[in-house]
């Protein structure tokens, strides 16, 4: 479901720190937020160079998505190529998970992800959304973020995509290729595009 947005909206948003909007799920126009874009040129750059050294030194590389990503639980393994984590101070992982190739976090919304996961290679996770059926609003770069959670001990195959304000539950397994575009309980397996349920247990 999309937000309404009209003129009051844009007056009373006017007056809201960005970051604030962020947090609260409120409409934002990246395009005139220098404060945004700073922050992903940064990242975007500072991952480049990450998979650089990651050729030659993968402990380093590893060290410095730490770093970069302070709510990442020291023991979280990454493996290299990392596509890019637009927003770092954003991610949350817990202890025990293991992130595979070409890790992609769209953008400026919280990303959780629990204890003891295993995501797939090509896993991509989409906070932001636009108004697709209002073509003036998109035209202005009109966008909001809706946060994505992922519970303890989920594995997800490779290529898994999760779509803005989607929950998913523990133990929860998401077949490669899969998109996630609504909540997933617990104990369950769900697989396809979009991912529908094949197995609760």
């Amino acid at each position: 479901m999309h937000k309404k947005l009209d003129e009051p909206d844009i007056e009373a948003l006017a007056k809201k720190d960005i970051f604030e909007k962020v947090a609260a799920g409120d409409w934002y126009q990246y395009g005139k937020e220098p404060q945004l874009q700073a922050i992903v040129k940064a990242s975007t750059q500072a991952f480049q160079r990450i998979d650089q050294i990651a050729v030659n030194d993968f402990d380093e590389a590893l060290r410095q998505v730490h770093e970069l990503a302070p709510n990442v639980a020291d023991d979280v393994e990454f493996y290299f190529p990392i596509t890019n984590i637009e927003y770092p101070e954003n991610l949350y992982i817990g202890e025990g998970t293991f992130i595979n190739v070409n890790f992609t976090i769209l953008s400026a919304g919280k990303v959780t992800i629990g204890k003891n996961c295993f995501l797939g290679p090509n896993t991509q996770l989409y906070t932001p959304n636009h108004h697709p059926r209002n073509k003036e609003l998109r035209r202005e770069g009109w966008q909001y973020d809706l946060p994505i959670t992922i519970g303890d001990d989920c594995w997800f195959g490779g290529s898994v995509i999760v779509l803005p304000g989607v929950t998913i539950g523990d133990n929860v397994v998401v077949g490669a290729g899969s998109v996630v575009t609504h909540d997933v309980p617990s104990n369950t397996v769900v697989a396809g595009n979009p991912a529908r349920p094949i197995r609760h247990e």
